[in-house]
């Protein structure tokens, strides 16, 4: 979230053409994998990442500022997709390769937007100087006096032709669309549910007249989706059609903005439910408490009354019992009720702590500053971050000061009883010792283009008998002592003296030390600094602005004295070196911690029959009985009165027998029940943070048992151990009793993808807008 344009932003706002956040040469060099080929890194994040800007606007920021020597300005087109406008980040990649030398092979991007024409039995795609014509197996490029070709690996015309395995197919992103092609990928491959659809069992079974459900709308509109997937005829699918029934139905999902795939998939599991639902008239039924009764009794009243309200293939499929039990803490009435679940969402061990990454700077001026990992309470304050670190450091907490650094100064200072969650884990955090006050100051170099910032920002520890010109000098001097030539002379005309006229009341003379404060002005003129004012200030003297000191250095005197290599340098403490083990939890205990008694919020509480009074009642959740397919949904997301957050633990779970046969309350089960060992089919995964990011999915073929990866209109193939991720967000388990064997053999090679290398692709299908339309350039530049 730094670079660049945060910089242009701060040094417009600041309205001094002299500020020392003049951001220089527009850099991109964060969006590119390496700078050889400048490829874009792959999955980033707009806002978070890049920022796109108006065509105009870069083309006025590049004339102001230049840019980066060789790098590319990143121009993209905008499709005109219906109800939505889309940048086009990453374009169509196409290999080419000289005819005469099929070895030499290089790529060429271009924009869904390009033209496309056909002339007799040849089509033309006309991109900037160059024409391509598609003729039988072959793309032809004709630029200057060489030809160039390609081996088509997808073309739109073919499209008919193509013969795939059935399943194995992508879904177009038609703008923030990733979450809901997560969620139909996963549910695409659940064997029972997509076989009731291809069989069109469905048709007999639609549902119009439901109060509750879609007039069978969002049932149609999943079938279609359905099998177009498993026609073999398609590597990829628009579904328009599906996306806008369900916006109709859920406005939340309307338009295209960011959402959670588990809600889709729970808003679409209901709605299929209710559209099939074969009860066609819903009777009434008063529920009963268990009031001591056995709890098989009471489950089989439970079970039997949900059916007679709810029958379809969704129940057939993935409704399950659990237990509920609450406890009044009065009169500790207990209160036993069976309830249906469609899926089970678990919680995730919360950590209590958190590691940092801090630097430490002491106050010897030949020391380098220290980089340590300290483990803090996740909820502590500052000073606990203070107390941890003097235990490696031997400083007492309260000669030390915190600080954010940013863009060589010092973005904020923290109190000692400011909350560490104020802290992210990307900012640049320096622990300064320093002696009663501090005085701050960053060091400026003079250029061409204005004033920028170098090095390290500094507290120091000014006694005000030191507060002369030489003394300052010499203190300065001496604190830079790392990064400067001592051996030479250099004038002293940079530091200049307090003005007296400027000190307030010294009315606590017997005071040793107290702060040189220094405002902060217009910059630099003439080789020294600014006529800023300077206040001699008592201890609990009012600040009247930002203080802190300007080094003023020459171009040619920095070249000389200067040493900003050993200036940037710093050590690693011993706690650097210990491997960081991102935190793992199995899954069982997930299912575990969601069977824990808890005590419930006082936003929610129960209505006690016998008190005749809410309660904060105890509650506890037991499994009874299992569905054919269980979902599973980590809950990552984590939403407190203080704080929000994206849990990001790598949650350990088996791809084969997961069983709960020592969870369900069940021991003993009667008349021939499942056992309840699961097989794992399908994974959704979310990449990034609360605020955005991107979701895929994991999935086994049940035609082939391969696994893939199915990124939008994308689609790879997958090995098992890959599929265990710190991203894998719902989870979709077979109970092995109902589980088909393969019918047709796996393919014969498997690679996967890696961001070491590309990934093969089992269907070229990078398609990620409907259609070509209307463009105009917009260019990306990091934030």
């Amino acid at each position: 979230m730094c670079s660049w344009l945060s910089c242009w932003k701060e040094f417009v706002e600041s309205g001094d053409q002299n500020s020392s956040s003049f951001p220089g040469q527009i850099d991109n060099t964060e969006l590119f994998e390496d700078l050889d080929s400048y490829h874009l890194k792959e999955r980033l994040v707009e806002n978070e990442d890049f920022v796109l800007v108006p065509a105009e606007a870069w083309h006025k920021l590049l004339s102001w500022y230049g840019m980066v020597d060789g790098q590319p300005p990143l121009e993209r087109k905008v499709v005109d997709l219906p109800s939505t406008l889309k940048v086009e980040v990453y374009p169509v990649q196409v290999f080419l390769c000289l005819h005469s030398n099929m070895d030499n092979v290089v790529t060429a991007q271009f924009s869904r937007t390009d033209s496309i024409r056909k002339s007799g039995w040849v089509w033309f795609c006309s991109h900037r100087d160059q024409t391509w014509s598609l003729v039988a197996d072959l793309i032809c490029c004709v630029c200057g006096s060489d030809l160039y070709v390609v081996f088509r690996r997808t073309s739109v015309e073919d499209q008919d032709s193509y013969q795939g395995q059935p399943g194995v197919c992508g879904l177009t992103n038609l703008g923030n669309t990733c979450f809901m092609n997560s969620a139909l990928q996963c549910l695409s491959n659940v064997p029972p549910l997509t076989e009731y659809f291809l069989r069109n069992l469905y048709l007999d079974e639609l549902n119009f007249t439901n109060p509750l459900g879609m007039k069978g709308e969002i049932a149609e509109a999943y079938a279609d989706v359905i099998k177009q997937m498993w026609s073999g005829r398609h590597y990829s699918v628009v579904p328009r059609v599906f996306k806008t029934k369900v916006g109709h139905f859920a406005s939340q999902f309307l338009g295209y903005q960011q959402h959670d795939s588990q809600e889709l998939l729970s808003f679409l599991l209901d709605g299929l439910h209710e559209d099939l639902n074969r009860v066609k008239n819903k009777e009434y039924i008063e529920l009963r408490d268990a009031d001591g009764r056995p709890d098989q009794e009471v489950a089989e009243e439970a079970w039997r009354n949900h059916r007679r309200r709810n029958d379809s293939v969704i129940v057939d499929t993935f409704h399950g019992l659990f237990k509920s039990t609450l406890v009044c803490p009065e009169c500790h009435k207990v209160s036993v009720t069976f309830d249906p679940f469609c899926y089970l969402s678990v919680p995730l061990p919360v950590s209590k702590e958190r590691v940092m990454e801090v630097f430490f700077v002491s106050l010897d001026p030949y020391a380098k500053p220290v980089q340590h990992r300290v483990v803090v309470p996740k909820a502590g304050k500052v000073s606990d971050l203070c107390s941890c670190l003097s235990e490696m450091t031997n400083v007492h907490p309260t000669q030390m000061v915190v600080a954010d650094v940013f863009n060589h100064r010092f973005y904020k200072i923290y109190s000692a009883d400011e909350s560490l969650s104020c802290i992210l884990d990307r900012d640049d955090i320096f622990v300064y010792e320093h002696v009663l006050r501090t005085l701050k100051f960053s060091c400026l170099h003079h250029s061409s283009y204005g004033t920028s910032l170098f090095g390290h920002p500094l507290l120091l520890s000014v006694p005000r008998s030191s507060c002369s010109r030489e003394a300052l000098y010499d203190l300065f001097l001496q604190r830079l002592a790392a990064a400067v030539d001592m051996s030479v002379f250099v004038s002293r005309r940079y530091v200049r003296c307090p003005d007296p006229t400027d000190e307030l009341d010294e009315e606590d003379e017997d005071d040793d030390e107290d702060e040189l404060y220094k405002t902060q002005t217009n910059g630099i003129s003439d080789g020294k600094m600014s006529s800023s004012r300077r206040f001699m200030g008592r201890r609990h003297s009012v600040r009247v602005s930002q203080p802190y000191v300007a080094i003023d250095w020459d171009p040619d005197m920095k070249k000389r004295f200067y040493n900003e290599n050993e200036a940037e340098k710093y050590v690693k403490h011993v706690s650097m070196e210990v491997p960081q083990q991102q935190t793992t939890v199995q899954l069982q205990e997930c299912i575990e911690l969601f069977t824990t008694v808890e005590t419930l919020e006082e936003e929610n509480p129960w209505y006690c029959p016998v008190c005749k009074t809410h309660q904060l009642a105890t509650k506890k959740l037991d499994l009874w009985s299992l569905p054919e397919v269980l979902i599973i949904h980590l809950k990552r997301f984590s939403y407190t009165k203080f704080t929000r957050e994206k849990l990001d633990s790598i949650v350990d779970f088996p791809l084969r027998d997961l069983d709960f046969s020592d969870c369900l309350l069940r021991k003993h089960p009667a008349n021939g029940e499942p056992p309840s060992r699961y097989d794992l089919i399908a994974v959704s995964n979310h990449y990034g943070g609360l605020r955005d990011g991107h979701y895929t999915s994991y999935a086994r073929n049940k035609d082939n048992g391969q696994w893939y990866y199915l990124d939008d209109s994308k689609v790879t193939y997958a090995k098992e151990e890959q599929i265990v991720t710190n991203a894998a967000y719902v989870l979709f388990y077979h109970r092995q009793d109902k589980i088909r064997k393969p019918t047709l053999p796996a393919p014969s090679t498997n690679p996967a993808p890696s961001s070491d290398s590309q990934p093969h692709n089992a269907n070229s299908c990078k398609n990620d807008e409907a259609g070509p339309g209307s463009a105009s350039c917009v260019t990306m530049e990091t934030e």
